[in-house]
């Protein structure tokens, strides 16, 4: 417990952390602040889905850059090193600094809504779904660059490696989408989808906030089957436990990672 509240204070003395709140307060006073301001542009638009797809775009890149700079960092002060020398089990090293981390980015969330809160009028059940969204791609953004961190030998490289995974995932990723499906037989295209979907945390928190959200109808008839279960009390279940499974089988290689670098 002691390790944990060193990690912790010294993520609370990082000034980026700051910084994340004033521009999520800035992004969701602005953005919402727009829809008030202009509702006609408002329906139109339809500002929750202007806030999932910014903050889809945002968040995954402010944590994974972050948290790749972090761990890079941890590699090439041989800090980590130092760590491993402690009769903590290696697994539990990635797993103080992940939730460190991750308690000081919910809280950040936490305050940067609430104040958008008494500012926007937006009804409680789409901020709370736009918090879990956050808070969603926050986790899996975490471990993710836990990994690339690891995976780089230099900070330079831990960034280059996580701009470039945000580029694929989040970017990229509906072009590699259309493509590998477009490559399956018709019949075998609504499975491939699916199965796509459980790849990319980054894309099935999307979907699944922007169901919750506006209901799948958003997407068009033709995909009304495939997502309507995402709004039930099941799909929450399995999009959850999809998110965390992955979310753990990342964080499970970043501790295999830091066993072979420290051993």
């Amino acid at each position: 417990m002691s390790l944990w509240r060193m990690e912790w204070a010294r993520t609370l003395r990082q000034r980026e952390n700051y910084v994340f709140l004033f521009t999520w307060v800035l992004t969701l006073v602005l953005l919402g602040g727009l829809g008030q301001a202009l509702p006609v542009a408002a329906n139109y638009t339809n500002i929750s889905a202007t806030l999932i797809t910014v903050l889809g775009l945002l968040l995954p890149l402010f944590i994974l850059l972050t948290t790749a700079l972090h761990w890079g960092q941890e590699r090439e002060s041989k800090r980590l090193n130092l760590l491993s020398t402690f009769t903590y089990p290696k697994w539990k090293l990635i797993f103080v600094r992940f939730s460190t981390f991750l308690v000081t980015q919910v809280l950040i969330l936490l305050l940067a809504f609430l104040i958008a809160s008494l500012v926007v009028g937006q009804s409680i059940q789409t901020w709370m779904i736009l918090l879990s969204y956050a808070i969603g791609l926050t986790i899996y953004a975490t471990a993710l660059g836990t990994l690339l961190g690891l995976v780089g030998r230099t900070r330079i490289r831990a960034i280059l490696l996580a701009f470039l995974t945000w580029v694929l995932l989040i970017l990229l990723w509906p072009t590699i989408l259309v493509t590998i499906i477009s490559w399956l037989p018709y019949g075998m295209q609504v499975n491939g989808m699916i199965v796509m979907l459980f790849m990319n945390g980054f894309d099935l928190m999307r979907i699944w906030a922007s169901t919750a959200a506006s209901s799948s109808d958003v997407f068009g008839d033709v995909y009304l089957d495939l997502l309507s279960w995402m709004n039930r009390p099941i799909g929450y279940a399995v999009v959850w436990a999809t998110l965390l499974s992955m979310s753990g089988f990342l964080l499970w290689l970043a501790s295999i990672l830091v066993w072979r670098k420290t051993s």
